[in-house]
């Protein structure tokens, strides 16, 4: 099976379950919200109108019992006609009552007993009134004393009855809706397991085949025939895996391809410069045979050795009696050329060259030194060479050629060799008359230049033969080429695969981060608010209950917080901020986290500083404390008598390393076979379902991972049984000056400790001075009920009025008619979101001012940055701290 189709199957069938995953949530979530709505619309408001029936009873009473329990002679005026609108009043509750109330409801005949005794009461008060205008006083005070009272009880009784069976009702409907949600939660985990362990497999199979494909590829370059590359990239050999046996083979081909090629490259040079010299020298001279007058001979030389170099123009100056004259001139001016031009040996450039017997080149020639002309027009040469023909140590001729851009070096060369050459060419035409006196000598010089011809014309057979092999062994290399394109290619598309891959990781990530962070916000708030137990009416059993709950909730984040932070780090995206940090602060911080911990596993623990140690490192604190945290949780984790220490030191001279913190422990202890898994995500030493401890087996991956970034590692010794020693070893980053993100940003909290910074020039005293939230207004604006149930029920302890929106529109609506203090804004809703509810708001002049706190589940790098500059005040990620978001609110309000 193809590694593609591995990768679709496997994510397919994770979209399956994400799929299923999703639809049971929503279905969920729908159900919760139906009976949510039942209660509110029905249930609720059924009791809402039997509290106010049973105060329209209780007013009524009350009115009537006050007005006769004075003397007939002291009677103050009869409240006739509040009378009325509370019987009217009665008539109007119990009509939306019964319109609440379906046919087949069991209530329905409660309902119509109670509203037969409020018309009988309403009967009674009518007659009394009766009698009042009467007069007879005696006979109302009866009815209403004596008549009314039983039906009175019985009415309220009634009533109570009524709110007894609704709140019932209700209290099942929410008992349903939490086992409900509690299937939901398990199911839930089951799938997310499921989909964990496909992942592993997919992930160890796509791995498999991936290393198989290697050593095929490496199989077929091993057997790749050498030939001709001028260039072939190397592949480096800095990992320990298949790729080094690929990239051995591959570099040791190239190298003999490149020698090869090189050396081949060369010659095919070498042979086509000697080549082509050998050709124009050869036709050169082949021109010239049977010359034997000047003019002839210096016309065609000029003209044909102008050509072979491409010069522009040329003269050709012959030796007469110690001077040249010029006797033939390519691209000359005519009128340059009507007179005979003598030269003396010594004048001028030409005379100079005859004089000193030595090649002259100009490339750069001055403005104006000669023209040629065409007949479209003229233009200047710029480049000059003026060579001496020689014959047995005497100049018989000088050479003058321009060009318009400089001679090259294979040019110069024929040049060269040409003028060294035709010296006897020269000396034969001069001396043609007495030639005739040493006939012999010339023929023999006829012959020789014959089997120099023949001569040339044989290498230019053994050229042509070279140079069909050189174009053979170019067509070989030119296949071979191509091979390594498509294998380059294959490479790219399986690489592109891998980054997809990565990409999509990253966004199920994000997306998982939101999700469960959501349902998280409201099961930890409402947790806590259950723990703090403010009305007292749990037991001690309910109260552990909501702390065993609270305490799951923040163990489930913290696992969300470290998978999306080995994500990060997977990926590179995990950022380092340098910084000073002092060790005191350090050892501060330790102490605090874990001395209670210590003392309630009754362990000893021991801070140790060398005098030696430095007192300030720099490097990432969150990431440094992240790490020693994570080692110094196991170490008590694993340890259950004896004692912990943190021993803090300098590291020797010529280390890397800066400091050396060292977490010793007497606990369990590691097998020496597990000491290399330890490290891997997910592995624990005890992987069984039975084990004793707990947790993730994250930690030490990431603080693996997080050592590394920081430029340290982190060393590992332990003896089964006798406890454990981590080692962390951390150098000195370059520190950088960072900008805070925004400087409207008026407090941050510290997730450890959950305390307030101070900004803006307000203190940790003066937020304890500030007036309490009570009867401040906030709109809090969010789609899911949860979150709204249970923030509204932590803000309402506070007496604070809490109005809610589902959506950026609403809220709009809600801040355009109300006075409104302060914002609490999600950021993912329906119809309008987070963000664009901000811009709205901050468009609008009256409302420049509120504060806006963003609230959102989504907790990636550039979230923050996005909630600011959409016009939020403050930011803070779900799952919400009640303390730290109070603190916030309260700084805001502040200012």
């Amino acid at each position: 099976m193809k590694l593609k189709t591995k990768l679709y199957i496997g994510f397919g069938t994770i979209v399956i379950i994400l799929l299923v995953i999703s639809t049971i949530v929503l279905y969920t979530l729908s159900l919760q919200k139906d009976k949510m709505e039942n209660i509110v619309r029905n249930n609720y408001e059924r009791v809402s109108l039997a509290h106010n029936l049973k105060y329209n009873v209780q007013t009524k009473a009350r009115i009537v019992r006050e007005y006769f329990i004075h003397d007939e002679d002291e009677l103050p005026t009869f409240e006739e006609e509040t009378i009325k609108d509370l019987i009217q009043e009665s008539h109007m509750l119990f009509s939306h009552l019964k319109q609440l109330i379906t046919p087949e409801d069991e209530l329905k005949n409660i309902v119509n007993e109670l509203e037969q005794l409020n018309v009988k009461h309403n009967a009674n008060i009518e007659a009394a009134l009766q009698f009042v205008k009467t007069g007879n006083h005696k006979s109302a005070k009866e009815i209403i004393l004596v008549d009314n009272s039983e039906v009175r009880m019985s009415l309220i009784h009634g009533i109570d009855q009524l709110t007894d069976n609704e709140e019932v009702a209700m209290d099942l409907v929410l008992d349903e809706a939490l086992q409900t949600y509690q299937f939901t939660l398990v199911l839930f985990a089951i799938l997310i397991s499921i989909s964990l362990l496909l992942v592993l497999f997919i992930t160890a199979s796509v791995i498999r085949s991936f290393s198989i494909s290697l050593n095929s590829v490496r199989n077929v370059m091993m057997n790749i025939p050498k030939q001709s590359f001028a260039k072939i990239p190397r592949i480096e050999t800095n990992i320990n895996n298949e790729f080094d046996d690929v990239a051995k083979a591959y570099n040791e081909m190239a190298d003999a391809l490149e020698e090869y090629a090189n050396n081949e490259k060369a010659l095919k040079n070498s042979l086509q410069e000697e080549n082509w010299v050998k050709t124009k020298y050869a036709e050169l001279a082949t021109s010239f045979q049977g010359t034997h007058k000047l003019s002839v001979f210096s016309d065609t030389f000029i003209t044909k050795i102008a050509h072979f170099v491409e010069a522009k123009y040329g003269v050709f100056y012959f030796k007469e009696q110690k001077r040249f004259r010029r006797t033939s001139s390519y691209a000359g001016n005519k009128v340059d050329d009507l007179g005979e031009l003598l030269i003396h040996e010594g004048e001028g450039l030409v005379g100079q060259c005859a004089l000193d017997q030595q090649i002259i080149q100009i490339d750069q020639l001055p403005n104006g030194y000669i023209e040629t002309k065409s007949g479209l027009g003229r233009a200047k040469p710029t480049a000059l060479i003026i060579l001496p023909i020689k014959f047995e140590g005497d100049v018989l001729g000088v050479l003058e050629l321009a060009k318009f851009e400089p001679f090259t070096p294979l040019q110069c060369r024929l040049l060269e060799q040409v003028c060294s050459s035709i010296g006897p060419n020269l000396d034969r035409i001069q001396y043609h008359m007495e030639i005739e006196r040493l006939l012999s000598d010339s023929q023999a010089l006829t012959e020789e230049l014959q089997a120099q011809s023949e001569e040339l014309q044989q290498q230019q057979e053994e050229l042509r033969t070279i140079n069909e092999d050189l174009y053979r062994e170019n067509l070989r290399a030119d296949e071979k080429t191509k091979e390594l394109e498509l294998i380059k290619s294959d490479l790219e598309q399986k690489n592109r695969e891998v980054v997809l891959s990565s990409k999509y990781k990253t966004e199920f990530l994000a997306n998982m981060s939101h999700e469960l962070r959501t349902p998280l916000n409201s099961m930890l708030i409402l947790s806590e608010i259950l723990a703090e137990d403010n009305d007292a009416n749990l037991s001690s059993k309910q109260i552990e209950y909501a702390r065993t709950i609270h305490t799951s909730g923040k163990d489930l984040l913290n696992l969300i917080n470290d998978i999306l932070d080995l994500s990060k780090v997977e990926s590179g995206k995990l950022d380092v901020f340098p910084e000073e940090i002092e060790i005191n602060e350090i050892k501060a911080f330790v102490n605090r986290q874990f001395l209670p911990i210590a003392r309630s596993k009754d362990l000893e623990f021991d801070i140790i500083l060398d005098k030696d140690t430095p007192h300030i490192i720099v490097s990432d604190d969150q990431r440094v404390k992240q790490i020693l945290k994570n080692l110094l949780s196991n170490a008590f984790k694993f340890t259950n008598k004896g004692k912990v220490t943190l021993h803090m030191k300098a590291a020797k001279e010529n280390s890397p390393s800066k400091i050396i913190f060292t977490v010793t422990d007497t606990g369990i202890g590691i097998p020496k076979n597990k000491l290399q898994d330890i490290f891997e995500a997910f592995s624990q030493v005890d992987g069984t379902t039975s084990r004793k401890y707990g947790g993730t087996g994250l930690g030490l991956s990431i603080s693996k991972e997080l050592s590394q970034l920081l430029g340290g590692f982190i060393e590992v010794s332990s003896e089964e049984g006798r406890g454990s020693q981590f080692s962390l070893h951390l150098p000195n980053l370059i520190e950088e000056k960072l900008v805070p993100d925004n400087k409207f940003v008026a407090v941050t909290v510290d997730q450890d400790e959950a305390q307030v910074a101070s900004t803006d020039g307000i203190t940790e005293g003066d937020l304890s001075e500030i007036e309490e939230l009570k009867n401040k207004t906030v709109l809090l604006v969010d789609d899911d009920m949860r979150n709204i149930f249970a923030l509204t029920s932590a803000l309402e302890k506070e007496k604070m009025n809490v109005l809610f929106a589902e959506n950026g529109i609403e809220a709009l609506s809600i801040l355009d008619k109300t006075e409104i203090d302060i914002v609490l804004m999600d950021i993912m809703m329906p119809k309008m979101n987070g963000f664009e509810a901000m811009e709205q708001i901050r468009q609008n002049d009256k409302l420049k001012e509120i504060p806006i706190i963003a609230l959102t589940a989504k907790a990636m790098k550039t979230d923050r940055q996005k909630c600011i500059s959409a016009g939020a005040s403050d930011y803070i990620s779900k799952p919400l701290k009640i303390e730290q978001l109070l603190s916030v609110m309260k700084v805001w309000l502040y200012k």
